[in-house]
Parts: C-alpha cells; sequence; structure tokens
C-alpha cells in the first residue's frame, strides 16, 4: 500500500514544509512538489530550441533529447521493459546514457545505475542480486539480455519521428537503484523512490532559488561541465537539474584529462564545474591554466571528498569568480542525497563545518562525547525504500547512521569530523575496506590482512594493503596479489601500497587489528610499498 501523503497539485515546486507520512512514520515534506520522474522530463519542452546536450561534436537541444528519448524508449518496450521493471545502466558518461535515463523513466521502469569500473566479479553477483529485466551496456551480464549502447547511438542520432508517452506512476514506486560501498563485501543495492529523487533535488533547487515554476521564460541558464559520473548522486542531480532549468549540460569525450577540461571551460564559456577534488588539484597543477580563458567559471560543487582549505585557498587564487562560491553540500546515497549545506561565507574559517540541516532534513548525534562529538544520524522524506537483501537502513523512528563522526555547534551547524565505518574515499570514489580484505583472504598463504586509508595530495586517500604471510608458505609477489584482486574488484578498489610482512598485524586492547598504529607507522616509512617478507 502506497505512503500516505499530503496531496499533491500539478507539478508545482513549493517551499512549504508540512508534516506528513513516509514508510508508517511522520516526516517533514514539501506540500507541493512533483510525485514522478516522467514528469519533469516534460517540463523540458520550455526550452525546446535551446542546446541541452554536448559531448565532442555531437549537440542535442531539447527536442531533439526528447525525440531521442522517444526513440530509445521504443525500442526498450519492444525488449519487454515497462513499469517497474529493472534495467541494468552500465557505461560512462555520454549522451546516450542520458538519453537512456530518461527512456527509462519515461516508461516506469527502475534503473539501476551500474559502475563500469565493476570487475566482472562484481557485475555477475550485482545483477545477480537486482534481477535486471535487461542490460544497457558493451559488457556481456550473465543470464541478462544486453543492449549495447551502439545500438542506443543508432536510434539517438536516427531522425525517425517517434512520440513521446509517459507512464503513470505513483510516488511511492521505485525509481533508482543506486550503487553504495558495502561494509562487508559487495557495493549496497539501495532501492530509491520517485518521491527519493525528486525530494532531494527539491532540496538544492530550493536551496539555490532555482524552482522551475519560479524561473521567468528569459532565465538565463547555467552551462555546466559533468566529469563526476553520472551514475553517483551527484551526477543524477546535475543531469535533472539543468533540464529543469534549461541549461545545457557538456561532458567530456573520454576519460578526464586536465587539458579538455581547460579547454571545455574556454570554448563552452562553463559557467559550473562539478568536481571531486582530485579533478581540481589536477587542473590547477596543469600548465595550459596560464593561457585558457577561463574568468566564465563561477561555481566549482565539490564532492566526494573532503576539501581541505589549501585547495580552497588554491582555487580562489586560480578563478577569482569562484572565490565566494566554494560551497559544501554534505549527503550520503544511505539517506537519500542531501542533509545540510552552506554557501562559502558560512564554512570559511570554520574546519569540518559543512553546513546547516536541509528544510526537510532532522540531524542528530548519537553517542556524543564531551566535546559532543558522535555519530551523524539523519532523518528525512527522501530516506530510500531499503537495501536489496539487508532490508531496510532506517530504525523504528526514521532514523539513518551515516558512518560518519560529527558535532553540532550552537549556531546549529554540523561539522564533519571523522568516519565511524571504514571507507576509504579515492579521488571521489569510496571503497570498503573488507571487500579488500575479503578478497587478499582468499589467498592460500595470506593469514591476516589489514586494508588502511593513507594520506596522498593527489587522491586524498590511497589504498593500502598490508598482508602477513604463513609462517609456512613462500612469499607471493605483489604482481601475484594485483593479479587476485584485478578477479575480484574494481579497478578503483586496487590497492595502491602493499606491506607484505611476516610480522603479526599490531592490535588493539580489545584484540581488533589497530589500524591506526598500522598506518602512523607506515606513514612513518614513507607509505610506499614495504617488502618485510
Amino acid at each position: 500500500m502506497a505512503d500516505t501523503m499530503v496531496k499533491q497539485t500539478g507539478t508545482v515546486w513549493g517551499r512549504e514544509v508540512v508534516a506528513g507520512i513516509v514508510h508508517g512514520r511522520p516526516s517533514l515534506m514539501y506540500r507541493d512538489r512533483p510525485t514522478a520522474l516522467g514528469q519533469l522530463l516534460l517540463e523540458g519542452r520550455r526550452w525546446s530550441d535551446r542546446e541541452f546536450l554536448v559531448q565532442g561534436d555531437r549537440r542535442l537541444t531539447y527536442q531533439d533529447h526528447e525525440e531521442a528519448v522517444a526513440r530509445v524508449a521504443g525500442r526498450l518496450a519492444a525488449y519487454g521493459v515497462s513499469r517497474g521493471d529493472r534495467v541494468l545502466l552500465l557505461s560512462f558518461n555520454s549522451i546516450e546514457w542520458c538519453v537512456c535515463f530518461w527512456a527509462l523513466h519515461s516508461l516506469g521502469a527502475v534503473v539501476a545505475l551500474g559502475n563500469p569500473w565493476w570487475s566482472t566479479h562484481e557485475v555477475s553477483a550485482l545483477a545477480a542480486k537486482v534481477q535486471p529485466k535487461v542490460a544497457i551496456t558493451d559488457v556481456d551480464v550473465p543470464g541478462v539480455c544486453r543492449i549495447s549502447t551502439t545500438e542506443i547511438r543508432e536510434l539517438v542520432d536516427s531522425a525517425a519521428p517517434a512520440t513521446l508517452r509517459v507512464a503513470d506512476v505513483e510516488e511511492s514506486d521505485d525509481a533508482i537503484i543506486m550503487f553504495s560501498s558495502g561494509t562487508t563485501g559487495l557495493p549496497k543495492a539501495i532501492l530509491v523512490s520517485q518521491r527519493s529523487v525528486i525530494g532531494n533535488l527539491h532540496n538544492l533547487l530550493a536551496l539555490t532559488n532555482r524552482l522551475p515554476n519560479e524561473l521567468p521564460e528569459d532565465f538565463q541558464p547555467t552551462t555546466s561541465m559533468q566529469s563526476v559520473p553520472l551514475f553517483h548522486l551527484a551526477g543524477v542531480q546535475t543531469s535533472i537539474s539543468t533540464l529543469l532549468q534549461g541549461g545545457r549540460l557538456i561532458m567530456l569525450d573520454g576519460k578526464f584529462e586536465p587539458a579538455e577540461v581547460l579547454r571545455l571551460i574556454e570554448a563552452e564559456r562553463i559557467r559550473s564545474w562539478g568536481a571531486i577534488p582530485t579533478m581540481v588539484s589536477r587542473v590547477l597543477e596543469h600548465p595550459d591554466i596560464q593561457s585558457r580563458d577561463t574568468s566564465s567559471l563561477s561555481s566549482i560543487p565539490l564532492g566526494g571528498a573532503a576539501v581541505p582549505a589549501e585547495l580552497r585557498e588554491r582555487i580562489s587564487a586560480a578563478f577569482p569568480s569562484v572565490k565566494q562560491r566554494i560551497g559544501s553540500l554534505y549527503g550520503l546515497t544511505e539517506t537519500g542525497g542531501l542533509l545540510a549545506a552552506a554557501s562559502g561565507g558560512e564554512i570559511a574559517g570554520h574546519p569540518g563545518r559543512v553546513g546547516r540541516p536541509l528544510p526537510v532534513v532532522e540531524v542528530k548525534i548519537v553517542g556524543a562525547n564531551a566535546q559532543g562529538e558522535g555519530e551523524i544520524y539523519g532523518r528525512t522524506p527522501n530516506a530510500p525504500e531499503e537495501v536489496i537483501g539487508e532490508g531496510s537502513l532506517e530504525d523504528a523512528q526514521g532514523w539513518i547512521a551515516s558512518g560518519d563522526l560529527g558535532r553540532i555547534d550552537e549556531d546549529g551547524y554540523l561539522y564533519v569530523t571523522g568516519r565511524v565505518k571504514e571507507i576509504i574515499i579515492r579521488g571521489g570514489e569510496n571503497v570498503a575496506a573488507v571487500n579488500i580484505e575479503n578478497t587478499l583472504l582468499r589467498h592460500p598463504d595470506i593469514a591476516e590482512v589489514a586494508v588502511t586509508a593513507l594520506p596522498d595530495k593527489d587522491l586524498g586517500e590511497k589504498i593500502g594493503a598490508a598482508v602477513v604471510v604463513r609462517p609456512e608458505a613462500a612469499t607471493p609477489s605483489v604482481d601475484d596479489l594485483r593479479e587476485l584482486c584485478r578477479t575480484y574488484l574494481a579497478r578503483y578498489e586496487m590497492p595502491d601500497e602493499w606491506w607484505i610482512r611476516r610480522d603479526d598485524l599490531p592490535m588493539n586492547a580489545i584484540g581488533k587489528t589497530n589500524k591506526k598504529a598500522l598506518t602512523a607507522d607506515w606513514v612513518g616509512r614513507g607509505s610506499g610499498t614495504v617488502l618485510d617478507a
């Protein structure tokens, strides 16, 4: 049965917050709100003649995009895809990715946003968990009907006429499956409703004063560059909000290259660049930054990792128009998106401050110490439905544990000060240490493993794997261990540094591996690969 919700009228985006019911418990929510992602696609008709998607030498207007969506939706329907069916979308950023995303939502399907860096093992295991009816990808997915991106591209580039039809869905219907690093092995498959996706977007648009029905017809759109993956929550937010505001979305034509980023900023007059700190750092260090005109750039929303004060200062020096716009957005896939936000002025001079909770969000600190620091919990109407195969993320009152440590000051600002869960954020990708540890323990000559985060100027954190060789065994080579990891892990999960040893790992008073001591010892040795065995 659908949740009891406040009645929605039309597709008006309002600011009034009222009480409602989500997942059977009271929750704050916006009174007036859209209820289905397919409805949002139709709002793009306001801007039909404007350019929407740009990648390489390919450019689609809003009208071109809608017609392409209609053609792809027709082909997917011929494969039997309809309301409620799960479809795995597994590819890198592209015009085809965007068109497929909207085509699936026009059919009322559930889009599983796969990570193309997954290993063959992960693709197989996660597909078995999600059970998609179809997979849109260029890699084999065992037991699943596959549609290639080449087939999709032919439809996008075709001039064949097609009429868009949008399926009726409920606000509580499933919309997206997001994948987040699990703490016990494979990524978690998090099932997100229509309400959750739209609610998170609603928070963002209200925060930036860009609710669609408040925009004038002559609204000057933002040209945004998307260098973070579209399958991340930030990518979903950017692609949808760009459509609602009549903006242009520029995508890299291939892998990330600092020189190409600088060229695009100049050539396309990009105003907003969604990135992770590692990407920005590499662009700042590229020699072309001295010769390219980057004066159009006025906003760099940063996510995926903590942003050091030193990097903020370098951004301000290199891009003067961005100086007051290096804000903060804090949220998690597990909470359905944003929890808190702040402007650049609010966080300047306050290390760790990420902002105040958003209007429909409640935040509390659990298990606080004398300094008020404990685990951050959030409660929001945008909470996911469940983790597939594991159940709800919420407790009985609707609170979700973030896995992050933090505190709230007397002015109501939230600070993030550390982590409870063992997650390494390597270049913006969340990596579960235990998944790598379990993989390495498959090796018959390895007795113990500890995977830890080592500091890195470029990536923020890199992955260090310390392995203890069994007394009677020969010492495995680093190449042997890497080959094992390649079989079971995604590329971004591969350890960067190794410590192969015969001495036991350091232990704490309760008999667990003391990773803090291990990391300190390793950093003291220079953080590189260490071969003691």
